[in-house]
């Protein structure tokens, strides 16, 4: 009996040492080939985090002392004085309004419209001129803001611009849109929706091909129609993938994309109530007081908010269907 169980024993040992080499054998090359998103990330996402510390020190650098010394010798501890920054502000209610309203309006736009053009796009029989759509439609994501401020500006320029001459052409008197506020939330939400809607369409195009064809072909024979189809197959399998996108994208609703509200309406003053933004508004009181306690308070208050509503965007998705949840 001894020696039956010492066998077993043996044996086991051996599977398991196997296996254990076998693993270290597989995993040893997808380890190496994640080193360049590992060291990315450890340099550009968390070696940075220790500027936390400015958001609760009163930041005054010594000329000639290193930045650690400067933080953590130099400068006295603040507490949370330099969040009250923010609270001080008189334009804080049109900051907020305005940073929220454009962040909504993305997120709900932003997951409506590339998932309807993803599904029609799925319908189109040839390939060649399904590719060139989705080509021209990723191409205005791979623009800089610098440059799609400036072909803006091409087109809404008071005296050469390409739309005042239209309205000439109509009798119409020509628009000083860089001094006429009233337009410019329709202007930045066509921008934003023309720059990324591609891009977000591919995302939802990819979950739209993984779906087993055989679904579709099952509901054909039943007599499904086209809309049919996308109500009861399409969207109920694309779920997660939307429920995915909108909890990490509520994640950054008190964020937003500084070069849409900075450099696109090239920083014109008489367009600051509507285009001023919790970042824009944060630049510029950082170039102009040179405070960057403040700015680190800021952006450490808009992660935690963002971290925060991330956590209840999930526990809503948990509640509505567990598996659409990211945990």
């Amino acid at each position: 009996m001894n020696e039956k169980n010492t066998k077993k024993k043996t044996g086991k040992q051996a599977g398991h040492s196997s296996r254990t080499v076998m693993w270290k054998k597989e995993t040893r090359t997808l380890t190496w080939m994640s080193m360049p998103a590992i060291v990315w990330y450890l340099l550009f996402c968390y070696l940075p985090m220790f500027g936390i510390f400015f958001a609760f020190k009163e930041f005054k650098p010594v000329p000639g002392d290193s930045l650690l010394k400067n933080l953590f010798v130099n400068s006295p501890w603040a507490g949370l004085r330099n969040f009250s920054f923010l609270l001080r502000s008189s334009e804080l209610p049109t900051i907020m309004f305005n940073t929220l309203f454009y962040n909504v309006i993305f997120l709900v736009l932003g997951i409506i419209i590339p998932v309807f053009l993803a599904i029609f796009l799925t319908e189109l029989h040839s390939r060649f001129f399904s590719g060139c759509v989705q080509m021209v439609m990723i191409l205005p994501y791979f623009l800089s803001w610098v440059v799609v401020g400036y072909c803006l500006y091409g087109f809404l320029a008071t005296d050469e611009g390409q739309l005042n001459h239209l309205l000439g052409l109509f009798g119409a008197a020509p628009v000083q849109w860089y001094q006429s506020p009233q337009y410019w939330r329709v202007i930045l939400i066509l921008t934003e929706l023309w720059k990324s809607t591609g891009y977000s369409m591919v995302i939802y195009l990819c979950a739209i091909t993984s779906i087993d064809r055989t679904l579709y072909e099952g509901a054909i024979l039943d007599g499904a129609s086209f809309f049919q189809r996308v109500r009861y197959v399409t969207l109920p399998l694309l779920r997660p993938t939307i429920a995915t996108i909108f909890i990490l994208r509520t994640g950054s609703i008190l964020a937003s994309d500084f070069g849409l509200f900075y450099q696109v309406p090239l920083d014109s003053n008489s367009l600051q109530p509507v285009t001023q933004t919790l970042d824009v508004y944060v630049y510029k009181a950082l170039m102009n007081q040179a405070n960057f306690s403040y700015s680190a308070a800021a952006s450490f208050l808009q992660n935690a908010v963002g971290c925060v509503l991330l956590l209840i965007a999930n526990a809503v998705i948990r509640k509505l269907d567990a598996d659409s949840a990211l945990a």
